[in-house]
């Protein structure tokens, strides 16, 4: 089956227009889920047709309480003072990357339809879909279920987008910004 109908087929089988818009931005937009969630209505610019995905990403490292030298986790000793190291101090390391994407009509239109639709309940927070990780992909298998595709989860939707992309022959380098690799090696994959 060719990918546009599968795509379409796909946002056909959502039930309500949350899980309409959820999926096409997902299908269309490239976000991963963690990115998805995390998306404010004001990150949407329906004049320009663009959104605005903000990638946080916090790592931790451990340092030798002796001499501040970068551990690993299963290092007993420092490698670069020789002390033994009974506590590590462990430093949080926050990543903050940044990318803004186009968004067609037909995803803009069911993006204003849910916020239309979401107005009958309760949430009037900042965030487009406020519901978890594992809620959305809860969400993700479930509508894949109701339009017969097997094993469905959110990182598939994204290489479904990026071959699509790459398909209609949109540069590696672009490929790899719109999709918010921090290397080119994988987006290459």
């Amino acid at each position: 089956m060719p990918e546009t109908i599968e795509t379409e087929k796909l946002i056909a089988a959502a039930p309500n227009p949350r899980d309409r818009a959820f999926i096409s931005l997902l299908l269309k937009g490239g976000a991963r889920i963690s990115e998805a969630i995390q998306i404010k209505v004001d990150d949407i610019d329906f004049h320009r047709g663009t959104l605005t995905i903000v990638h946080l990403k916090e790592r931790s490292k451990l340092k030798c309480p002796h001499c501040g030298e970068i551990l690993g986790k299963r290092h007993l000793f420092c490698p670069g003072c020789g002390n033994k190291v009974d506590q590590a101090i462990r430093e949080k390391i926050e990543q903050r990357r940044q990318r803004t994407i186009p968004v067609d009509a037909a995803t803009l239109g069911l993006v204003k339809e849910y916020l239309q639709w979401r107005r009958r309940f309760p949430y009037h927070g900042h965030l487009l879909f406020p519901f978890s990780r594992q809620r959305g992909w809860q969400l993700i298998r479930r509508i894949g279920q109701r339009a017969g595709i097997k094993g469905l989860h959110p990182h598939s939707l994204r290489h479904l987008l990026a071959t699509r992309w790459a398909n209609k022959g949109l540069d590696v380098k672009k490929l790899q910004i719109l999709l918010g690799h921090a290397s080119i090696a994988t987006t290459m994959e």
